[in-house]
């Protein structure tokens, strides 16, 4: 809650349309979707206990800004890639002033999972793509960078996953890359550059 813009707990999640006309395999999975979603919340025990307190991100009006509804049913997704989303996370930077968004696509979610970062300057966007990383791990899931392993500067930084839970499922072999990539706990080390 320390960088939050307005004092409000922020969470992201993904999913997927359910009218979906190009629908894969576990469309809709713990690794696998379409969309990311934002809502947000302030903070107390009794709020986050109660989905009336939260809000959900509905998309942008015409001047580009932000808007929020406590309607479920009006909810937009943030960001969507149709077959291409799944678990994500954010973290904020606040030596570089950004947002760090860590997606994993997990394609038929025991298969090589893609992992792209992406940044902004705010958690509602414009989000531009860094770094995609095909077959990252070559199972990274849970990718994230925890905010307490951010430089001073903020150009050095630790990813943390974990991976590789099915090394030999169906004939596929998955490799360690990086190396040390394995299932559990995965700290690599990174830089950031411009």
């Amino acid at each position: 809650m320390q960088y939050s813009p307005d004092g409000k707990a922020y969470l992201i999640a993904h999913g997927a349309d359910t009218s979906d006309t190009e629908w894969r395999f576990y469309n809709d999975s713990w690794i696998t979707g379409d969309q990311v979603y934002l809502f947000r919340v302030t903070p107390t025990i009794e709020n986050m206990n109660d989905i009336s307190a939260y809000e959900f991100y509905a998309g942008l009006d015409e001047k580009g800004t932000a808007v929020w509804t406590h309607n479920f049913k009006k909810i937009k997704p943030l960001l969507e890639w149709n077959n291409n989303m799944g678990c994500v996370t954010i973290t904020y930077n606040a030596p570089c002033k950004k947002y760090l968004m860590c997606v994993t696509d997990g394609g038929n979610t025991c298969a090589r999972m893609n992992t792209y970062i992406l940044e902004s300057d705010s958690l509602t966007g414009n989000w531009k793509l860094i770094s995609y990383l095909k077959a990252f791990g070559e199972q990274a899931y849970f990718v994230n960078f925890p905010s307490k392993f951010i430089s001073a500067d903020g150009k050095t930084a630790w990813m943390l996953y974990s991976g590789n839970f099915a090394t030999d499922w169906n004939g596929m072999k998955i490799q360690k890359n990086p190396p040390g990539s394995h299932y559990g706990m995965v700290l690599q080390k990174i830089e950031l550059i411009k």
